[in-house]
């Protein structure tokens, strides 16, 4: 084995474990802010709901999956029975960006596609 190859795998080691996801790096609370002060937060429970939250008011509810780098979500407004999929991208730890794989309920959709939301306490 070369020293490049040796460097190359040593890298990579580095990076994942450095950066390692857990299996539901989405539980937690997520905020986003938009002009005007005005704020956003989602809470994904480690029960596979969650609630949404405009200006501190509840907006929405539902329930939620995660696999791998792919987010699923239904609530009522939308046809609970119905699931929108999002690619995650994740910045870091406490950074993540939805970006729509598919979802017909365009409300959803226009509420969730591009955006980027941060962790919060």
């Amino acid at each position: 084995m070369t020293n490049a190859s040796i460097l190359a795998l040593l890298g990579i080691a580095i990076l994942r474990v450095g950066f390692n996801l857990p299996s539901n790096p989405l539980t937690g609370r997520w905020q986003q802010k938009f002009p005007a002060g005005r704020k956003a937060l989602a809470v994904f429970r480690a029960d596979s709901t969650l609630d949404f939250f405009v200006n501190g008011k509840a907006f929405g509810s539902g329930r939620y999956y995660v696999r791998q780098d792919t987010l699923g979500l239904s609530y009522a407004s939308c046809n609970g029975a119905y699931t929108g999929t999002y690619q995650l991208s994740f910045f870091a730890r406490d950074s993540v960006r939805f970006s729509v794989l598919e979802d017909t309920c365009r409300e959803r959709r226009l509420g969730m596609d591009g955006v980027t939301m941060g962790r919060v306490d």
